[in-house]
């Protein structure tokens, strides 16, 4: 086996050891950890860190370590359409519900029924029914808040509203 530089740390992170202690004890035992530490041990060239806690090797590789941007990606857009599907898309009038769907149901029904689901989004308002949108919490979502969040900074927001209380 070969003494790595990688070995070396570890080795020195383990044993509390000098770096030429840790390089000599790997050459001595042809790069093998274990050996090395073991004569390390039985010699008392050792040291307890002084947190007196231990020390835990990690040998995984550091590739595994390293996070994947399409990974994140795939973790925010599986939380979109969990956070989605929480919200209800419903129909009704004065308390009485008609429709109450998951939102991400509702929006494939209406992805796939383009033309007629147009029509039958119109339909609720000629007979005095309101469509509401309700969060995983229960309440309304106000779309104008979720389109000025992307446009605006905070500052035009609150402008913006002021001028539409006067």
């Amino acid at each position: 086996m070969s003494v790595s530089l990688e070995k070396i740390d570890m080795l020195m992170e383990r044993a509390n050891i000098s770096y030429k202690e840790a390089k000599e004890a790997l050459e001595r035992h042809d790069g093998d950890m274990v050996e090395a530490l073991i004569e390390l041990e039985s010699t008392h060239k050792t040291a307890r860190p002084k947190t007196g806690k231990s020390v835990r090797i990690n040998v995984q590789s550091k590739k595994s370590h390293q996070r994947r941007p399409e990974n994140d990606f795939f973790d925010e857009v599986g939380k979109f359409f969990a956070k989605l599907h929480k919200t209800s898309f419903i129909i009704g009038k004065k308390g009485h519900k008609v429709l109450d769907l998951p939102l991400t149901i509702a929006g494939l029904i209406i992805l796939f029924t383009m033309p007629i689901s147009l029509f039958l989004l119109i339909l609720p308002y000629l007979f005095g029914y309101k469509i509401i949108l309700l969060d995983a919490e229960g309440k309304k979502v106000k779309f104008e808040n979720t389109f000025n969040d992307f446009k605006n900074t905070p500052e035009e927001e609150t402008k913006e509203d002021e001028d539409r209380m006067a």
